[in-house]
């Protein structure tokens, strides 16, 4: 199983009805290809490092999804590249997240280790 993070931005002069649509698309496609989304973050609003298309701010998404099918990463870049409303993206692999019962081992052996 391979784990990816996905970050994209869409246009600041979006409302919150057309971002949620584009966010339950990009849902859609990964789930209906296969993958299983384990983590969304909303970052909002940001100032863009330097002006893409014009646009000096941009709203951030983040999805992170683990999934089987490999083509699943190429149909995603390919949607968003045609979609004119997401004005850059970045789709990467990344090492599995450790479960939350490890880290707690971990952080318990480190507790012990310090006594």
């Amino acid at each position: 199983m391979r784990h990816y993070e996905l970050v994209f931005v869409l246009k600041p002069t979006m409302t919150e009805e057309e971002m949620a649509s584009k966010l339950e698309a990009v849902q859609k496609i990964i789930s209906s290809n296969g993958g299983e989304i384990y983590n969304i973050d909303k970052w909002g609003r940001r100032e863009l490092a330097y002006p893409i298309q014009n646009f000096n701010h941009g709203y951030y998404f983040i999805l992170n999804f683990k999934t089987e099918n490999p083509e699943l990463p190429q149909k995603l870049e390919y949607t968003l590249r045609l979609d004119e409303d997401v004005i850059r993206f970045l789709n990467f692999k990344i090492k599995p997240p450790k479960k939350e019962e490890e880290k707690k081992e971990v952080s318990e052996a480190a507790e012990k280790e310090g006594e």
